[in-house]
């Protein structure tokens, strides 16, 4: 299975939808950051599109523990992201479709830029690429971490 955490307006084709709004269309709800009714390592791939530069600093190891258990053994994480220098212009377009055209404002807006990688420690990245203003980088879990199932 494939999920994909935090889909927003547009889920990814191919994957299971989860967002945080627990709209009825969405296939999980995720609460705490935790995707509530989503069983320990049943995933192959979890694609998060966009969604990590909108959670606090201090959550982030919160987040990574959720993706930890969902993911199998050999599944892989594939985390999308701004890249640093695209910062600035991503807050700007964050504020103008969250603040003005959603009016949403349970989103949070981050003012600096917080890079996710120092965060992410029981996972190893595999691949690197460059998406428009995008940086897509796919993970697996390290050796150490992986629990026998």
């Amino acid at each position: 299975m494939k999920l994909d955490y935090g889909s927003g307006s547009q889920p990814k084709k191919g994957f299971l939808s989860s967002d945080f709004c627990g709209m009825p269309h969405y296939d999980f709800y995720i609460q705490d950051y935790k995707v509530i009714g989503a069983k320990d390592h049943s995933f192959d791939v979890i694609h998060c599109r966009n969604v990590i530069h909108h959670i606090p600093k201090s959550d982030l190891s919160k987040l990574f523990a959720e993706f930890k258990r969902l993911l199998k053994h050999n599944g892989q994480l594939i985390i999308s992201e701004p890249r640093k220098e695209f910062h600035k212009q991503n807050l700007i377009l964050d504020v103008i479709w969250y603040r003005f055209l959603t009016n949403n404002r349970d989103i949070m807006l981050p003012r600096e830029y917080v890079d996710y990688k120092e965060h992410i420690h029981d996972f190893e990245m595999i691949q690197v690429e460059n998406e428009f203003n995008n940086e897509v980088i796919t993970y697996k879990m390290k050796q150490s971490m992986k629990k026998v199932v």
